[in-house]
């Protein structure tokens, strides 16, 4: 709760540059600048040096910030110092740290990202990768771009907020729209099919990329899926020679593999509950011994 014991006649005092007045708004405040202070450096890092030093930075901006609000104050408007002095050094301190994970993250980098992000079923490390294949020729970011996004996002106060520096989210790009390396009113069905087969590549890749490397490296080899050369699954031994391993690590990672990339592929494509009841359905009657022979088919 906010100090009482600030007075009006204190702050006018210190409005008109009293030492004494303004030395008593200074230690009024110190407290609470302190405890804004380490939830922003929290925001950037959660202990160690780097937390230390972003307090330190922090603090200092919000005694300055105290400062702006000592100018900008009006008792016409509010008589409570203290919460106009403490929502300006929030709103410093969060625009700092925005500011500071956003190096880098601009406006089409963001926008991207959120398209993704949606493709993605809401995984933001799926999402980094997809900006990187997905979109077409000219919207792909690189994998610097595509990190600091992710990043920007993840540091945003809700996931449900858009990421900072995002602009006219409301309408995502969708990879379906203008995106065949033609004009709108010459696009084919074989265009279509090309593009929807294309993102299916990368979403595939995607997935893999975010798995555990040891069930990545298996699968990739079960469906001979680059840069992994195609084992199938009845040539265990040759995969687990590739992998300095053993044949029964290799059935395991694959059983387990399997299991995980399916549910993720379910997240990342069931459009509807029911499509994902669906799609769960299919996928365990795929992964029983039955369906695993048939997978080797």
């Amino acid at each position: 709760m906010h100090s009482t014991t600030l007075e009006l006649s204190t702050v006018r005092a210190a409005q008109a540059n009293d030492l004494e007045a303004t030395t008593t708004v200074i230690e009024a405040t110190a407290s609470r600048i302190g405890v804004l202070a380490r939830k922003a450096a929290r925001r950037m890092a959660e202990s160690g040096p780097r937390h230390d030093d972003y307090r330190d930075e922090f603090e200092q901006m919000g005694r300055i910030a105290v400062w702006e609000a000592l100018t900008r104050f009006d008792e016409n408007v509010t008589t409570d110092f203290l919460g106009f002095a403490y929502t300006t050094v929030e709103t410093m301190l969060l625009n700092a740290t925005r500011a500071e994970r956003n190096q880098g993250v601009d406006a089409d980098a963001a926008k991207t990202f959120l398209s993704m992000l949606d493709r993605a079923g809401g995984d933001p490390f799926l999402a980094e990768k997809l900006c990187q294949t997905v979109p077409p020729a000219g919207r792909r970011l690189s994998a610097d771009r595509a990190h600091a996004a992710r990043l920007a996002y993840q540091g945003a106060d809700s996931l449900d907020a858009p990421a900072p520096g995002a602009e006219d989210t409301d309408e995502p790009w969708e990879p379906g729209t203008s995106t065949y390396g033609v004009p709108d009113d010459l696009v084919t069905a074989d265009d279509v099919s090309r593009e929807a087969e294309r993102v299916k590549r990368c979403l595939v890749h995607g997935l893999l990329d975010t798995m555990g490397e040891g069930q990545a490296y298996v699968l990739r080899g079960t469906f001979g899926i680059e840069p992994v050369p195609f084992y199938g699954n009845t040539a265990d031994e040759e995969l687990a020679a590739d992998m300095g391993t053993t044949a029964k690590a290799v059935r395991e990672a694959r059983s387990k593999g399997l299991k995980a990339f399916g549910k993720r592929w379910i997240t990342t494509t069931a459009q509807t509950p029911e499509e994902a009841e669906e799609l769960t359905a299919a996928m365990t009657a795929r992964l029983t011994r039955k369906g695993a022979a048939a997978c080797r088919g």
